[in-house]
């Protein structure tokens, strides 16, 4: 059967109904919780090494007067693109920050 090569890239594409590419933006975020029901490990301790120095970097560049909660938003938004843009260098997976919905919203 020959397909289109390009149809990897396709949004529409999909298995037993569902969107597969659309999928991959939350992947990163299903296996995550699974970490926490152990024992604290280096990959767990690094993630929280990082969350705090990104805390204490949008502290800063916030300034005292900055709101309350708001270093939380920019945090998620930051790790949410690095897990769109980590997941889109395993083969066939066409990452969602890539897409024009995505970027421009």
């Amino acid at each position: 059967m020959m397909t289109n090569l390009f149809s990897v890239f396709d949004p529409t594409s999909s298995v037993f109904n569902t969107s597969m590419n659309w999928m991959s933006t939350m992947l990163g975020f299903l296996l995550m919780p699974m970490m926490y029901w152990m024992v604290p490990s280096r990959m767990i301790m690094l993630w929280n090494n990082m969350a705090v120095t990104l805390h204490k970097e949008f502290k800063t560049l916030l300034g005292v007067q900055g709101y309350n909660g708001s270093t939380f938003m920019f945090i998620s938004i930051f790790s949410l693109i690095v897990f769109n843009n980590f997941m889109g260098l395993f083969p066939y997976i066409f990452t969602s920050s890539s897409h024009l919905s995505f970027t421009l919203t």
